[in-house]
C-alpha cells in the first residue's frame, strides 16, 4: 500500500479546513450538526495510532459510529484529512515551556525532546512523507514556537532554519530508525529477538576470525545497548555543542542578564 503524503490533495480544500477557524462563521437555524471537522481529526489519530497511516476511511466512519459516507460530507477524503491531522500533531499544549525564557541549548533540548514525544505517541507520523509541508495554524505555531528558542540572538534568517532544519533531522531520523515497527505488507516471517539469535554465530565468528579488529576491541557488552532516545538525545548534543560557539557569538548585549534575571 503507497505511503501516504502530505500536501497530496486538493489544496483548495485542506486550507479553507485548516484556517476555517479564522473564516466568518455562519450560524444556521436547526440542530446542530452530529459531527465536526475537529472530531473526525481526533477519531482519525485515534485510528492511525492503532493502525498505522494507511487506515481507511471507513475505519474513522466507524470509529464515531456513523455511515461510510457521513464523513465526507466533512472532509473530501482521506488526503485532505492527512493534512489535517499532520497540522493536529503540531498543536502546542496549555503547558508549553517557555523556550525565549529557557535560552538556546535548553530550548532547542526541549524542542528535540517534544519532537521525540509525539512521534512516540504517534510513530505513524513518521510513515507520512511530508516533502510538501502543511501549512495550516497548528504547524504555524509549532514552528514559531521552535523560533522563539533564537530570542535574544542576531542570526540570518535563513541560518536559524537551517538549525532547525538540523535539529528536526536529527530527531526523525533516529525516530525511524528506532520506532517504526514491522511493515504489515512485508512483515519478517521471524520476530526480532529471533532474529539477532540468529545471526549470533555467524558474528561470533566473524569476529573471532580477525577480519574486524576494530569491532574486536569492543570490551564492553553493553556497548551495543542503546535505546533510540539516547541515540537521539547524543546526536542533537553533539550538534549543539558544535553550535555553542557560533550562538555565543550572535548573542545580543545584555540578553545573557535578562536571561538570568527572568530564570530566577
Amino acid at each position: 500500500m503507497a505511503t501516504p503524503q502530505t500536501g497530496a490533495g486538493d489544496p483548495k480544500r485542506s486550507l479553507e479546513l485548516l484556517w476555517r477557524g479564522y473564516e466568518p462563521q455562519q450560524s444556521r437555524p436547526g440542530p446542530k450538526p452530529r459531527l465536526t471537522v475537529d472530531r473526525i481529526v481526533e477519531a482519525a489519530i485515534a485510528v492511525a495510532d492503532r493502525e498505522g497511516s494507511c487506515f481507511g476511511m471507513r475505519e474513522v466512519s466507524a470509529e464515531l459510529g456513523v455511515g461510510a459516507m457521513t464523513i465526507y460530507r466533512y472532509v473530501p477524503g482521506k488526503r485532505e484529512l492527512v493534512d489535517l491531522m499532520v497540522d493536529r500533531l503540531s498543536k502546542l499544549g496549555p503547558d508549553a515551556p517557555d523556550l525565549a525564557a529557557a535560552g538556546w541549548r535548553e530550548g532547542l533540548e526541549m524542542l528535540s525532546e517534544g519532537t521525540w514525544q509525539v512521534y512516540l505517541d504517534h510513530t505513524w507520523l513518521l510513515e507520512i512523507n511530508q516533502r510538501r509541508p502543511v501549512l495550516g495554524p497548528d504547524s504555524l505555531e509549532g514552528y514559531d514556537f521552535a523560533l522563539s528558542a533564537f530570542e535574544g540572538h542576531d542570526l540570518p534568517d535563513r541560518e536559524i532554519n537551517l538549525i532547525v532544519t538540523a535539529v528536526m533531522n536529527l530527531v526523525t531520523g533516529t525516530a525511524r530508525q528506532y520506532l517504526l515497527g514491522d511493515s504489515e505488507d512485508e512483515a519478517p516471517e521471524s520476530a526480532e529477538e529471533d532474529w539477532w539469535r540468529a545471526q549470533g554465530p555467524y558474528l561470533e565468528r566473524a569476529v573471532a576470525s580477525g577480519r574486524y579488529r576494530h569491532i574486536a576491541r569492543f570490551a564492553d557488552p553493553g556497548a551495543w545497548d542503546i535505546t533510540g532516545h539516547e541515540a537521539m538525545r547524543y546526536a542533537v548534543a553533539r550538534f549543539l555543542d558544535g553550535l555553542a560557539p557560533r550562538m555565543e557569538a550572535s548573542r545580543r548585549k545584555g540578553t545573557e542578564f535578562r536571561l538570568r534575571f527572568r530564570l530566577e
